[in-house]
C-alpha cells in the first residue's frame, strides 16, 4: 500500500512523532499479547496447537510482519547514519530500490526519525545558555535537517519523475568463478539442481529484477556475510548483493533441503569471501556496456535452462 506523500509532508514534526508514539504503544500492547500466545503455544501439546483461535494466529503473523519491517528500517537508518557525505547520489545508493514495495514506508520512517532528533535538539536549545554549546547544537540541527531535506527531495522525485516507469527493471550481474575465469558460478551451480526444481528459480530472479524481492532475508549480525541478502522459495535460494542503485550481483543459487543446514551456510560464506575478492573488479566493469550485455546474454541462456522441464509451464 502506497503512502500519500503530500499528506505525510504536510504533517508537523509533532504530528509525526505523536503518530509514531501511538504506533509504538500499540506495538508494545500487541507484543505482550503475542508473548502470551507464544507461551501458550510452547506449553501446548502438538496435537492441540491447531485448536488455537484463527484470530490469534493472524495476530502472530501480523506481529512478525511488523517486526520484520522495523528491522528493515533499523538497517537502512544505520546505513544512512554511516554516510560521511550526504549528497543525493550517496543517499540513494544506501536506500532500497525505488521499485521496492516498502520503499515509501522506509524513507518516510527515516524522515520521521530525523524529525524526532531535531525536536529533541530544539528542546535542549531552549534550556541552554552557553553560547558555544548553542552554536554546536544549532549546527547539528541544521546538519540533520539537511539530511532530512535530501530524503524529502528523493521521495518527491519518486512521485514526480515521469521518466521512470513501473516497468523499469534492475540488472542482474552473475559472479564468475574467479577474477580470471570466463565462466559464471551460476552455470556451475546449475549442474547440482534437479531438472524438475529449476523453474522455481525464475520467480526468485524475477523478484530481484522487479524489486519485489520474494521472501527476502538479510544476513544480519554476521560479519562474514555483511551486506548479503537472499530471496527464498520452496527449498530454493538466490543469494545476492547490491552493486549500485539498480544493479545486483548474484552470489549463489542453490537448493536448501533442511531448515538447519550448516553445510549450505558454510559454502555460502566461502562463495561470499571469493566474491569480495572480485568485488572491486566487478564494480568497475558494470560501467562497461559490453560487460552488461555479456551478463544479459548469459541471463537469457540461464532462463532457457531453468525453463526446461517446467512442470508449471508458466514461468517466463
Amino acid at each position: 500500500m502506497k503512502l500519500d506523500f503530500d499528506s505525510i509532508m504536510e504533517k508537523s514534526v509533532e504530528d509525526i512523532i505523536e503518530l509514531l508514539d501511538e504506533k509504538r504503544k500499540n506495538a508494545d500492547i500487541k507484543r505482550e499479547d503475542i508473548d502470551k500466545i507464544k507461551k501458550a503455544i510452547e506449553s501446548t501439546k502438538v496435537n492441540e496447537i491447531n485448536e488455537i483461535e484463527e484470530e490469534q494466529k493472524e495476530e502472530v503473523i501480523e506481529y512478525q510482519e511488523d517486526n520484520d519491517f522495523e528491522e528493515e528500517v533499523k538497517y537502512y537508518f544505520n546505513e544512512f547514519e554511516k554516510l560521511e557525505g550526504y549528497d543525493k547520489e550517496s543517499v540513494e545508493l544506501i536506500l532500497p530500490p525505488t521499485n521496492y514495495y516498502n520503499y515509501e514506508r522506509i524513507v518516510c520512517r527515516i524522515i520521521a526519525k530525523l524529525s524526532r532528533e531535531i525536536k529533541h535538539i530544539n528542546e535542549i536549545i531552549i534550556t541552554t545558555t552557553n553560547k558555544q554549546d548553542l552554536e554546536i547544537l544549532r549546527e547539528e540541527a541544521i546538519s540533520i535537517n539537511s539530511k532530512r531535506e535530501i530524503l524529502k527531495t528523493i521521495l518527491k522525485e519518486r512521485y514526480n519523475d515521469e521518466n521512470k516507469t513501473i516497468d523499469e527493471l534492475n540488472t542482474l550481474i552473475f559472479v564468475p568463478m574467479n577474477n580470471n575465469s570466463e565462466k559464471f558460478r551460476a552455470e556451475d551451480e546449475l549442474k547440482d539442481i534437479p531438472l524438475e526444481e529449476r523453474y522455481k528459480f525464475i520467480e526468485l530472479f524475477n523478484s530481484i529484477k522487479d524489486g519485489t524481492f520474494k521472501n527476502m532475508r538479510r544476513f544480519a549480525n554476521n560479519d562474514k556475510l555483511d551486506g548479503l541478502v537472499e530471496v527464498r522459495g520452496d527449498q530454493v535460494r538466490v543469494a545476492f548483493i547490491r552493486l549500485s542503485k539498480d544493479c545486483y550481483a548474484v552470489i549463489s543459487m542453490f537448493m536448501k533441503k533442511q531448515q538447519n543446514d550448516n553445510g549450505y551456510r558454510k559454502a555460502l560464506k566461502n562463495k561470499y569471501t571469493e566474491y569480495k575478492n572480485m568485488e572491486e573488479n566487478i564494480k568497475s566493469k558494470i560501467k562497461e556496456e559490453d560487460y552488461i550485455l555479456k551478463n544479459k546474454e548469459f541471463e537469457e541462456k540461464l532462463y532457457e535452462e531453468l525453463n526446461k522441464n517446467n512442470i508449471k509451464g508458466d514461468a517466463k
